[in-house]
């Protein structure tokens, strides 16, 4: 597979092995940018261990995985525009104005610049009554909303997400939709895995289907558990 120009990740004889077992498999796949891909199937069946793979989060493996056109090894576009978003996002200890501004920190924006960001944050994500609000005293949604907020401020516009909504009380679960459509609407590319048939029907525009490792594109509606 020859990599389009506007691609974010493109996959090709992909093969990676935990032990000797071979845990995913794709023949090819390409995701462009401002995409919005869901990937679906039973659990184990290999979503999770995509996702990691994308970020470059697992490896070695067979075949090749690029991002931007570029390998993910060496690449310095990864870190700088991809991030990968745990089923249970985990926070720094301190409020979520600290969460912010640590992220940013690690990016190197200055105090100036930082500030400015985390002011962009907390109007676009809805924060600022929780910049104030220790970590972990935090609601699901409201760290799943946290941790998307810290990664975009930090210049994140690739994002790939674990069950976003998975084990959420329905409020949260519309407040982490709403969000998803909202960075959608911006452009933001997103990949994530999903049993909620509903966050797949209004946030995805193809589907990516799995069993027993192998990623399979074009998914059925019916096929999320």
């Amino acid at each position: 597979m020859r990599p389009s120009p506007s691609a974010a990740f493109s996959v090709a004889r992909l093969a990676f092995r935990y032990e000797r077992r071979v845990a995913v498999s794709c023949e090819g796949l390409e995701i462009g940018l401002g995409e919005s891909v869901a990937f679906v199937g039973p659990n184990g069946s290999g979503k999770t261990t995509m996702l990691k793979l994308l970020n470059g989060l697992l490896g070695p493996f067979d075949g090749s995985i690029e991002f931007l056109g570029r390998p993910l090894r060496g690449n310095p576009q990864l870190r700088r525009r991809s991030v990968y978003v745990h089923q249970h996002p985990v926070l720094f200890a301190g409020t979520v104005r600290d969460n912010l501004a640590y992220a940013l920190r690690l990016k190197r924006f200055g105090r100036e610049e930082s500030a400015r960001r985390i002011d962009e944050a907390a109007e676009r994500f809805a924060l600022g009554g929780l910049l104030a609000r220790e970590a972990g005293r935090l609601s699901g949604g409201e760290t799943q909303r946290v941790a998307v907020a810290r990664a975009v401020a930090a210049g994140a516009d690739v994002l790939l997400l674990d069950e976003p909504t998975s084990s959420m009380d329905a409020e949260s679960e519309a407040g982490v939709r709403s969000l998803l459509a909202s960075l959608k609407g911006s452009g933001a590319t997103l990949v994530f895995s999903a049993h909620d048939e509903t966050l797949v029907r209004d946030i995805a525009d193809r589907t990516i289907g799995f069993a027993g490792g192998r990623a399979l594109d074009g998914a059925r509606q019916g096929d999320y558990r």
